[in-house]
């Protein structure tokens, strides 16, 4: 289990509203309409009715898709462009005509970046500031620098809508630097505004090579709460990396540094600054999060919570430290802001999320023991406030470094009520996969289902990749069919039989005895979206012999495995039919199978080997 995995897992599921019809949002389009009928014809500047009602239009057909061919979608864009000519402000500065240009500029050609970029030039200082326009320059940077830099990334260009010919990359690398520049040079003046904070984001994004293909009608909503994945870094020019890197040298020399973190707009600036420059420059990025970490923090009493986890914008900017934190820096973080305080600040409300990013980014075996050995004994209090990321997270952590894994799994057991009497650990896997104490669970003996608990699965995971994972691997052995059914066909529980399948610590002997526990409930999980991958794992591993146990209880399942479609997919992949028809001939198939595999396995390779 991925680091961003975890990271994605923390967004809480607990405690939503249970069976309550939310009234469905309006879209944009319905919304515009209805404004359109009372006389509004979009918020900022004026447009006329005429304008509003085609630009209306527009949208729905772009939203339809409601062109035989690209090349026709091309020319409609261009028709709508050509609408705009000598109103390319106008139309940018009122809501719905910003919507229009920005959602169609991915099929924009230079002809017609050029003249919206010229017009904008005019003016530049209010439209960095509208809250309209501002989207259309933001966009205009992007598919620049997505097209400026192309031909240095011709393995990512999935989608392209524009042909970028070789003299034109020239072009739209200066537009980039142009504008790049200009927003640079009134840093002092835009940094506290709005709209034109997200302008400096998004250069800074642009120039440390964190582009992201646009397609036409997407828009900057996706990426609000996005993670930043550094692994897809794209390759840029050096002119990029030099303007990134006199920003950050400017942002940096700021008096109004220490400021920062107060401010949601500020401190997200900061984090995009520490998140582009990690990879672009070790020196800057290592000068760079040291000062934010010294001047935006100041120290206090090692008794003390920080002041920065008073707020969710300077947590956030302190996590974003820990992410690009080297070694040396990260103990650093770990003593000033943690140390004596692990315990406390993991059943914070907010500062678990922080809590988890440190041991999601920790890579020094010894941190991790010490960090270890202080959060460990208040696990107990960690599950009562329900904060299961901090358990998974310390978990990943421990697979990733192999440290402290036997203590994991006893200091859980503990604080989950499994450790005494002895026979209760035999539950102990069940018990994770709930994240309930094993004396809080609901009667089990009656054949009654129980509900998988997602950080409860990434716990499971992690622990069947341990060096020695034996006491998870004993539980699931021991539990009931039934009960192991529920687990493999739950979405969340479904990844715990990859976990046991692809643990290179889990021997056959305990696959083989998984089989058999499965016993009876193979037709279930064949009929089940996620139960049928759970089976096609086990069937992977499976000799004939238990292949034969299988085959067996589907095929006397009859017509009830065409009951679903999942069900119906599962039969035809095993070829059922043909085993119930004749025994023989499904075994003469398989072989003949096998061996096709075996005979192409240097040519397309051997997928159980490669994991």
């Amino acid at each position: 289990m991925s680091t961003n995995d975890i990271d994605n897992a923390n967004v809480s599921i607990e405690g939503r509203g249970k069976g309550i019809k939310r009234k469905k949002k309006k879209s944009f389009i319905q919304n515009a309409r209805k404004y359109g009928r009372k006389g509004t014809y979009g918020r900022g500047s004026h447009l006329d009715e005429d304008t509003y009602q085609y630009m209306v239009r527009v949208l729905e057909l772009m939203r339809d898709d409601a062109f035989p061919s690209s090349e026709e979608k091309l020319i409609f864009v261009n028709n709508v462009y050509e609408q705009t000519l000598e109103h390319e402000v106008d139309y940018a500065c009122n809501q719905i005509g910003s919507r229009v240009i920005d959602s169609l500029m991915s099929y924009a050609s230079l002809e017609v970046i050029n003249r919206i970029a010229t017009a904008f030039m005019e003016m530049l200082r209010p439209i960095c500031s509208d809250r309209f326009a501002s989207h259309v320059l933001q966009k205009i940077l992007t598919v620049c620098a997505e097209r400026g830099t192309r031909h240095l990334n011709k393995e990512e260009s999935k989608e392209i809508t524009i042909a970028v010919k070789d003299e034109d990359v020239k072009i739209y690398n200066e537009w980039l630097l142009k504008l790049s520049k200009y927003v640079m040079n009134n840093m002092e003046e835009f940094v506290w505004d709005t709209y034109a904070n997200h302008i400096i984001r998004t250069v800074i994004e642009l120039l440390g090579g964190l582009i992201v293909n646009c397609p036409a009608g997407s828009d900057n909503k996706s990426k609000k709460n996005a993670e930043y994945d550094l692994t897809k870094r794209k390759v840029v020019p050096q002119d990029y990396s030099e303007l990134l890197l006199e920003i950050c040298r400017r942002l940096s020399s700021w008096p109004q540094l220490p400021e920062f973190p107060r401010s949601e707009s500020t401190s997200g600036l900061l984090q995009v600054l520490l998140y582009s420059v990690k990879d672009v420059d070790k020196k800057v990025s290592k000068v760079l999060a040291k000062k934010v970490v010294t001047d935006c923090f100041p120290g206090e009493d090692e008794l003390q919570i920080s002041s920065a986890f008073q707020s969710e914008s300077s947590m956030r900017l302190l996590e974003a430290c820990i992410a690009v934190a080297r070694p040396k820096l990260y103990i650093k973080i770990h003593a000033k802001f943690f140390v004596t305080r692990l315990g406390k600040l993991s059943v914070m409300v907010g500062a678990n999320f922080t809590v988890q990013r440190l041991f999601n980014h920790c890579q020094v075996k010894e941190e991790l023991e010490m960090m270890f050995d202080e959060i460990s004994t208040h696990f107990g209090e960690i599950l009562e406030k329900k904060h299961f990321g901090v358990i998974a997270s310390i978990g990943n952590a421990c697979r990733r470094l192999q440290a402290r894994q036997g203590a994991f799994v006893n200091a859980l057991s503990k604080a989950l009520h499994c450790d005494e009497p002895i026979d209760k650990q035999d539950t102990i896997a069940l018990v994770v996969a709930q994240m309930v104490p094993s004396d809080k669970l609901p009667s089990r003996e009656t054949g009654g289902e129980y509900r998988v608990n997602l950080h409860g699965s990434l716990i499971l995971q992690s622990i069947l990749h341990f060096n020695k994972p034996i006491k998870i691997v004993n539980s699931l052995l021991m539990a009931n069919g039934s009960d192991l059914r529920i687990l493999f066909t739950d979405p969340r529980g479904s990844r715990v039989m990859d976990a046991f399948a692809e643990s290179k610590f889990i021997g056959e002997k305990s696959r083989e005895k998984m089989a058999r526990r499965l016993s009876g409930n193979w037709v279930q999980l064949a009929c089940s979206k996620h139960g049928s991958r759970s089976l096609e794992k086990v069937w992977q591993w499976s000799p004939l012999k238990q292949k034969l146990w299988i085959i067996e209880e589907l095929a006397s399942a009859g017509a009830s495995m065409q009951a679903t479609e999942t069900g119906k997919i599962i039969s035809s992949k095993l070829n059922v039919p043909l085993f119930a028809r004749s025994r023989k001939d499904w075994i003469e198939a398989l072989g003949k199978e096998e061996k096709t595999k075996a005979l192409f396995a240097d040519i397309i390779g051997d997928p159980d080997k490669k994991k």
